[in-house]
């Protein structure tokens, strides 16, 4: 780049930053002219419940600048066991929380009452086949998602007024239940398969009729802007249960826009964790109606010269992962290796620079993107 690019560049980030669109420079220069524009932190979040403070396992994201930001809240799902939900961890999120924090947004990822190292006793059980609790559960997990808002909005660096919840499957659910009696501040969420009550050894819905009737309960009292987003071969709730969730929600006076993407893999239940690309557009639409930054344009990554096709396939591979912080490594003959991760950026080196020498060549980093660090 040459100097008076440069400059050009640097005016328009600063403008950029100046109204609050985006707090990186782009993913190159943030990893070579400066620390990482992210910082996380691991903490325990202290909620109330009856009069008792619980300590549930947690997880922020956001610009390493002061603020104060936008809180997006993450509400994850559940799963069939309690070996399962013990082994239950915040860091499967850093990457898509990395992603919504890009924009310039406070993300939040913690763990309801029984999950992970969260304290408290698991309050979410469904009951048996028959006799679901869809509304009571919904509620229950409603709850600790309130929990969470009422602590983060206190933290200077949050902006009170501008809170959203996204909420995958059970989360999904659960954002639905808040949305219904919202905590001040909440102006939106983002259903992303949501639902109850699927039992995968079965492969279906327990009471599904029931899960439809609770949805339109919760649309009842519901003016929260809501955006659905489904996939085509969503293994857990398929199209036809969402989309009868999403006309009972809204003929109840909800408002909720409903998006149905291409399948995705073999499982489209995974799309909120794997496929931020299939997702992100319609995202950041709904996060602009609210007023609310959205993800910031992606750079170009110019491949190096002299690669083979092969590397040149792994370098293309590279530049589209979405991870916060990567690498690509060359070595003196044909040798390559990449590493993108939500870890911290040594480590993110140290492997590539390890997959790259398995040749024994020896190699050097190329090209590397530090969006986060801890804090």
């Amino acid at each position: 780049m040459t100097a008076f690019a440069a400059a050009r560049c640097r005016a328009a980030l600063l403008a950029l930053l100046a109204i609050g669109l985006s707090v990186f420079e782009s993913e190159r220069t943030a990893a070579q002219n400066g620390p990482p524009p992210l910082v996380r932190s691991y903490f325990r979040l202290p909620a109330q419940f009856d009069g008792h403070v619980t300590a549930l396992e947690a997880m922020e994201i956001r610009p390493r600048a002061p603020g104060p930001y936008p809180l997006v809240v993450i509400a994850h799902g559940t799963p069939g066991s309690q070996a399962q939900r013990q082994q239950y961890s915040v860091d499967q999120y850093a990457t898509v929380a990395a992603d919504l924090a890009s924009g310039g947004m406070v993300v939040l990822a913690f763990l309801r009452r029984g999950y992970g190292s969260s304290e408290g006793p698991f309050a979410e059980s469904n009951g048996p086949c028959g006799q679901s609790r869809y509304v009571e559960v919904g509620q229950e997990s409603a709850r600790d998602l309130a929990e969470a808002i009422r602590y983060m909005t206190a933290q200077p660096h949050v902006d009170p007024r501008r809170v959203i919840v996204v909420g995958q499957s059970a989360g999904g659910f659960a954002a639905l239940a808040l949305a219904a009696a919202p905590p001040p501040g909440l102006i939106g969420v983002i259903d992303f398969a949501g639902g109850r009550g699927h039992f995968s050894e079965r492969n279906a819905v327990c009471e599904p009729e029931k899960l439809v009737a609770a949805v339109g309960a919760f649309g009842r009292t519901a003016r929260v802007q809501s955006l659905w987003i489904y996939a085509e071969n969503d293994r857990s709730f398929p199209p036809s249960l969402a989309r009868a969730m999403h006309a009972a929600y809204v003929s109840a006076g909800a408002p909720a826009a409903f998006v149905l993407t291409p399948a995705f893999r073999d499982d489209g239940h995974r799309l909120f964790i794997a496929g931020i690309d299939a997702w992100r557009q319609q995202a950041d639409a709904f996060l602009r109606g609210l007023g609310l930054p959205a993800s910031p344009p992606r750079p170009h990554h110019a491949a190096p010269a002299g690669l083979t096709e092969q590397a040149r396939n792994a370098f293309a591979a590279y530049a589209d992962a979405r991870q916060p912080n990567k690498a690509f490594a060359l070595g003196a003959g044909s040798a390559f290796g990449w590493r993108a991760d939500a870890q911290p950026i040594e480590a993110v080196r140290e492997e590539a620079l390890a997959m790259c020498q398995r040749s024994g060549q020896r190699c050097r980093i190329v090209d590397e993107v530090a969006w986060l660090a801890d804090q």
